[in-house]
């Protein structure tokens, strides 16, 4: 992420540290390990502020960017976009272990937020809310922001539809999603529906591992809600 230098690669890969790599294998087939196992992403993110902050070396970008969810290594789309890419496009090996059949992810993604799910819309809305004073260093980190309660209805229903796609599929709920999008545009206006696309965009970014949930439905669902970030975005292009 800082430094464009990678060691951990996809299995099957080749690699200048074959040892190194069988080492993580071997961390990764032990239970206390996959229980407290970060991403990158969570990585890039928590360290600097415990640092410091961490320095930025020549030839990081492409990698910066595909851990944040911009853009694949190759440059062809956005990593946090359906359908996901295995292992990231390369840039970070899939945990298998923790989503072995299919369906496993998305049902852990819909179990943690369905668990606390009126305190994460709250906490979603920060996005189109006020930010915390005073501020703290960490960059994802706001305890103080105040949520915006004018969009919150919209980003419970927006979100309702997020799990509804990660337990049946996006395609069978591309056309409701479709719909809602345009009823907030119509209803709302422009700058309401900015509002939902920046919460539920704010609260994709702040999805933790494992704090919040395992790699894999981490990937899920952040990658879906930039899919109903998406039907917001052409919905509001579509009324301009």
């Amino acid at each position: 992420y800082f430094k464009g230098f990678m060691i951990r690669v996809p299995p099957g890969e080749a690699t200048d540290f074959p040892a190194v790599n069988k080492w993580f294998d071997a961390m990764e087939e032990l239970e206390s390990y996959q229980l407290t196992k970060s991403d990158y992403y969570t990585h890039a993110f928590d360290l600097p502020p415990q640092l410091g902050g961490c320095r930025y070396e020549p030839g990081c970008e492409p990698y910066e960017k595909a851990i944040n969810g911009e853009r694949t290594l190759d440059g062809s789309r956005g990593s946090w976009e359906l359908p996901l890419i295995p292992h990231n496009g390369g840039v970070e090996p899939d945990w298998t272990w923790a989503a072995a059949t299919d369906g496993v992810a998305q049902r852990e993604a819909v179990e943690r937020v369905s668990a606390n799910h009126e305190a994460i819309v709250k906490f979603a809305c920060r996005g189109a809310g006020k930010k915390g004073v005073p501020p703290v260093m960490a960059p994802l980190s706001d305890p103080n922001a105040v949520p915006s309660e004018v969009v919150q209805s919209a980003v419970d229903a927006c979100l309702r539809m997020v799990l509804q796609a990660l337990l049946e599929g996006v395609e069978s709920q591309n056309d409701p999603m479709t719909t809602l999008a345009t009823t907030i545009v119509k209803e709302g206006g422009a700058d309401f529906a900015m509002g939902v696309i920046d919460s539920l965009a704010y609260l994709r970014d702040r999805v933790g591992v494992p704090r919040d949930m395992k790699l894999p439905a981490a990937r899920q669902l952040r990658a879906h809600l930039n899919w109903a970030i998406a039907k917001l975005s052409d919905a509001k292009d579509a009324a301009a």
